[in-house]
């Protein structure tokens, strides 16, 4: 490195929000599937439940942030372990300061502070036609599932039965559900009440929950976030569908709860190997972006579950997209 960076965690780092808004944006402008970020939305991604700043790590030049590391620590299913896990995000080097080995010097201390932590594994996501990912191969990082982002037309109506619900007054219901149709899901984190409120509640755009409510509870739910994502290089308005799952889900009923989307361009992110994929498929959604799951097994534990594969690969969207 031939300028005198100052590498440390988050919790050294001055203006803490508004420098991660301005390196995120300045890294990830012309970056396929990336959305410009705002400081409200940065204040809000820096408290997702189990980021811990001393796990995020920074390169300061002369007090300004130029590359960072971010770090959440949430258990993750894998290889039917459930694994304390560190999620790595938003791994972003300013422009001017790239190839000074930045990058790989953050991971390296993320890694350390996440064995100092009792974590087992390392996690994260990226574009495999991009760099980066032969960069985490390099650093040891195994593919364990391929996904994409699937983009399609608001699908036609249907008489599914799921409507708006106030995802706060249903969070235990809803929370049961998608932990039973996740069950056997790798990369899935089990809902809790501190990750549901985060995510479905203090977003700066929070998302439409739908579901269908009976008698003995919900019985089927979806979500759709609304996101400006870059794809072919422009930006495109989406209404972005996650956490689709039903007591007994099949194509129509799949069909049914995407029809309740907001009426735009409905985007996917699924693992090629779901029956959802095909499904989505079938319903006439194109693949726009590829994105792959990584995993660098820190102990045996992990290492020993990564030997097996229990399903498929649950794809965290607050991870990929932002939301």
């Amino acid at each position: 490195m031939s300028v005198d960076y100052e590498l440390t965690d988050f919790a050294q780092v001055p203006d803490l929000v508004p420098q991660v808004t301005s390196l995120t944006n300045a890294a990830f402008a012309e970056y396929e599937g990336a959305m410009e970020v705002s400081e409200q939305w940065t204040d809000w991604y820096l408290q997702r439940p189990g980021t811990d700043p001393k796990l995020c790590q920074a390169a300061l030049d002369d007090g300004k942030l130029v590359s960072q590391v971010i770090v959440c620590q949430q258990d993750l299913q894998l290889g039917g372990e459930l694994l304390r896990c560190g999620i790595v995000d938003s791994v972003a080097t300013e422009p001017g300061h790239r190839r000074r080995g930045l990058a790989r010097a953050l991971m390296e201390r993320a890694h350390e502070a996440m064995q100092e932590a009792d974590i087992d594994a390392a996690v994260l996501y990226t574009n495999p036609e991009d760099h980066p990912y032969r960069f985490y191969l390099r650093l040891g990082y195994r593919e364990r599932a391929r996904a994409a982002m699937l983009v399609g037309p608001w699908p036609a109506e249907s008489g599914c039965g799921a409507l708006p619900v106030d995802a706060a007054e249903h969070r235990a219901g809803l929370c049961d559900l998608l932990n039973e149709y996740y069950v056997g899901h790798e990369g899935y984190s089990p809902g809790c009440r501190e990750l549901w409120r985060w995510h479905k509640l203090e977003a700066p755009s929070p998302p439409t929950v739908v579901a269908e409510l009976t008698g003995a509870g919900p019985a089927s739910t979806a979500s759709f976030a609304r996101a400006s994502v870059r794809i072919g290089g422009r930006q495109h308005t989406v209404s972005l569908a996650y956490d689709i799952a039903a007591e007994v889900m099949n194509p129509e009923q799949y069909g049914g709860l995407l029809s309740t989307a907001p009426r735009e361009t409905v985007a996917l992110l699924l693992d090629e190997d779901s029956p959802e994929r095909r499904w989505a498929d079938d319903l006439g959604f194109e693949p726009q972006i590829a994105e792959v799951s990584m995993v660098l097994p820190l102990g045996r534990e992990a290492s020993l579950a990564l030997q097996e594969r229990s399903g498929p690969w649950y794809v965290m969207v607050e991870s990929v997209v932002g939301v």
